[in-house]
């Protein structure tokens, strides 16, 4: 039986916090790639980044073993990162408290045109002590939003920490 759970805004709040959801100068920032073996066919905008792969642009930081980046050829902005590693990693800072994303899987898709994040097999995203597993994890990473979904047998498994009371104004007294 598969098991879904779209989480949406009734956890948005709890796994996200009340901040921006990424930097949002992160995607205007270089990309640097570090890798084995490169290779690049520029008709295509597609570039292949094999063994001990290292990404870094702004506060995103990408580790894998495998990394295909695509490009548009007309406007030379790149449309998505796929990256497979045993496993996968994918962190960025959210804001400006220094709060971090860390995800990880056999799969890693990020769509940076959509800010989507897509993470596939062995599934695993954290924020601020507040945890995810399962088969295949949706993060739209500019809402705060996610969806997960256990493929084989088992469960999604969350873990959600209490959030502190926010302070009430204190009575007023009369006079």
């Amino acid at each position: 039986m598969k098991q879904f759970i779209n989480i949406g805004a009734l956890l948005t709040s709890a796994l996200i916090g009340q901040y921006a959801y990424a930097l949002p100068d992160d995607l205007n920032k270089p990309l640097e790639i570090q890798a084995n073996e490169a290779s690049f066919d520029q008709n295509s905008g597609e570039a292949i980044y094999k063994g001990n792969v290292f990404v870094k642009q702004g506060s995103i930081e990408i580790q894998a073993q495998y990394l295909k980046v695509s490009t548009d050829p007309q406007t030379r902005k790149f449309n998505s990162l796929e990256a497979s590693g045993s496993p996968a990693k994918f962190s960025q800072q959210v804001d400006w408290s220094g709060n971090i994303v860390i995800s990880k899987g056999n799969e890693i898709r990020y769509l940076t045109s959509e800010s989507k994040l897509e993470i596939m097999g062995n599934g695993y995203l954290s924020r601020m002590q507040n945890s995810i597993t399962a088969d295949y994890i949706l993060y739209m990473i500019q809402d705060g939003t996610f969806s997960a979904e256990k493929k084989d047998s088992g469960r999604v498994s969350m873990t959600l920490q209490p959030q502190a009371p926010q302070n009430e104004p204190a009575p007023e007294t009369k006079k």
